[in-house]
């Protein structure tokens, strides 16, 4: 009686959790990431997932790189439809801490790999860096892996060249939460590690939580924060804030929006990995060398 590879790898990994998963063929590895950063790194590798969970809100939340067609939806966060999963007959899946609750059931399937960037360390980014080099051992594509990691170092190092020619202001980076409120990211998350990695000052130095923010009032914000910083925005943001906010007195009172020094980004997947550290990076730069223009 033959065994196919997939049926094979998955029994060897179920034999141990603490077993290294065998490295698959790059050719043809069929991957489901129910995790948008393990989907926007292999797509950077050049080996996209054939199921993504979420595959109908990436362009909400990633854009860039952009998702294939082919990609096929394998269902919502911890709601995954297990029957599409199987239907596409992957060589491994990968999941999250968030995720992992799942991994019993996704183990009759096939071998899981857990990728995980926010931990004790605090850094995100470091520890991206790390999880790439591992996707990239398990699916073959090790020297795609440290191909593209030394050119993310190149990058990196050219937009901190161009921004330390000038002194450059302190940022705030804040998603809305409503009218009132925003989410402001700090110490601990993956903003924060591309901020350090370019030499600029995060305006926001108070505590944040375990994923690198802290929601706050407008208010608060504008209380504790220098009277030079810019404010940065990231998309998405609901219709109706847009409106309230240009009435809001709290809001037509900070510095920040008398000054003009307000800006929306597009999208960057705020718990994402190297590529959405790459696209912050660039658009920050972008932004910050227009404003010295």
């Amino acid at each position: 009686m033959s065994i196919d590879r997939r049926h094979l790898l998955s029994g060897i990994c179920c034999l141990s959790a603490s077993l290294t998963i065998p490295a698959i063929a790059a050719a043809d590895a069929r991957i489901v990431s129910l995790d948008y950063a393990a989907a926007e790194t292999l797509i950077s590798l050049g080996l996209p997932p054939v199921g993504v969970q979420s595959s109908d809100h990436w362009d909400r939340w990633v854009v860039e790189p952009e998702l294939p067609a082919s990609v096929a939806n394998v269902g919502q966060d911890l709601v995954v439809n297990l029957e599409v999963i199987a239907s596409l007959r992957p060589d491994l899946i990968i999941t999250t801490p968030y995720t992992d609750a799942l991994r019993d059931r996704l183990e009759t399937i096939a071998p899981v790999f857990k990728v995980s960037v926010y931990d004790e360390t605090k850094s995100p980014l470091r520890n991206a860096y790390r999880e790439t080099r591992e996707l990239g051992r398990v699916a073959g594509i090790e020297e795609e892996a440290e191909a593209f990691l030394a050119d993310a170092d190149a990058r990196f190092d050219g937009f901190r060249e161009r921004l330390t020619a000038k002194e450059q202001p302190p940022v705030a980076l804040v998603n809305f939460m409503d009218n009132r409120h925003v989410r402001v990211y700090g110490a601990s998350g993956l903003y924060q590690d591309v901020l350090d990695r370019l030499g600029i000052e995060n305006a926001w130095t108070r505590p944040t939580n375990y994923w690198g923010f802290a929601t706050v009032g407008l208010e608060e914000l504008a209380r504790t924060a220098p009277p030079d910083m810019h404010l940065i925005a990231f998309e998405p943001i609901v219709d109706d804030i847009r409106p309230t906010l240009a009435s809001s007195p709290i809001w037509r009172s900070m510095p920040v929006v008398q000054e003009g020094n307000f800006e929306v980004f597009p999208a960057v997947l705020t718990f994402g990995m190297v590529p959405s550290a790459l696209r912050f990076a660039r658009l920050l730069t972008e932004y910050l060398e227009g404003n010295n223009a």
